[in-house]
């Protein structure tokens, strides 16, 4: 990295159909800039942090290194989009390995909970804390498999830049129950104190709160049953590491420690950016994935 956090890489073959702006270099920042370079524009991605990665920071302490942020992949398949967009195999830089159990959970007065890579195993967990919540867990899958359908498969990488998409998808929301919490839709089919909070952690992983975060992230359930729980050796620190250097071999310039404090806008449309230090990035299209 130089002294300005200015970063690039030789420029690669795709032809340019012109000037992107990415803001935010979290996981969502970093695959926006890389799918718009393979598109065949010349893609900025800019980040007010000192390193790429977003929530996915890495601290050292005692010798070892740290997430400081997610620590399991959840959807593997969408990093290795990222690789096999630029004829690359994911496979080669970075190892997903499948975890069993999943998520192991220690409460207050001794007892353990794993949730297990199979639906068998997951059973046979529950079955030591309520036999009758393993009948709870099957519905509770069944609901999230509903929610999955439409809040992952049908919405999940529809753009939502005019109302009335906005306004088409609530009917569909309002049959799904989205109003309700995720802690509201587990307590609907678990009975068990613990399972219920074993069974809620998934908005957690965003920073939410179960009891107030949309039912919408109880997809989440069936999501691991589909595509698993992995760990990435070498730390999510590691993906992101591999994933900065596939930037920089397809020609994605990043520009670190870069504020940004406003977006700039033409006759309705953005045409760049404007850094809190005063340095201005024009652009042909601008992708905010900043908070």
């Amino acid at each position: 990295m130089t002294s300005q956090n200015i970063e690039r890489a030789q420029q690669s073959d795709v032809s340019s159909l012109g000037s992107v702006l990415v803001i935010g270099a979290g996981f969502g920042g970093i695959a926006a800039a890389l799918r718009m370079r393979a598109k065949g524009f010349d893609v900025t991605l800019v980040d007010r942090l000192q390193a790429i990665g977003g929530r996915a920071q890495v601290f050292e302490r005692g010798g070892f290194r740290h997430d400081a942020g997610p620590t399991v992949i959840t959807a593997p398949f969408l990093f290795d989009e990222l690789f096999e967009l630029f004829g690359e195999n994911r496979s080669d830089y970075v190892e997903f390995r499948s975890l069993d159990p999943w998520y192991r959970f220690y409460f207050h007065g001794g007892r353990q909970f794993d949730y297990r890579r199979t639906v068998e195993d997951t059973n046979a967990e529950i079955r030591k804390f309520e036999p009758a919540d393993v009948a709870g867990y099957a519905s509770l899958l069944e609901t999230s498999k509903a929610i999955f359908e439409v809040g992952f498969e049908k919405l999940a990488d529809r753009p939502f830049h005019k109302i009335r998409t906005m306004l088409a998808q609530i009917p569909s929301l309002l049959r799904l129950k989205s109003y309700h919490s995720v802690a509201g839709i587990v307590n609907r089919h678990l009975k068990h104190p613990l399972l219920r909070q074993a069974f809620s952690i998934h908005p957690l992983l965003v920073g939410g709160n179960p009891f107030t975060t949309t039912s919408i992230y109880a997809l989440i359930h069936y999501l691991e049953r589909r595509w698993g729980v992995y760990f990435c050796m070498g730390g999510t620190g590691h993906l992101v590491n591999a994933l900065h250097a596939l930037l920089l071999r397809v020609g994605v310039q990043v520009e670190l420690g870069v504020d940004i404090a406003q977006i700039m806008l033409e006759n309705g449309r953005a045409t760049g950016a404007v850094a809190e230090d005063g340095r201005v990035f024009h652009a042909e299209r601008v992708i905010c994935n900043g908070d």
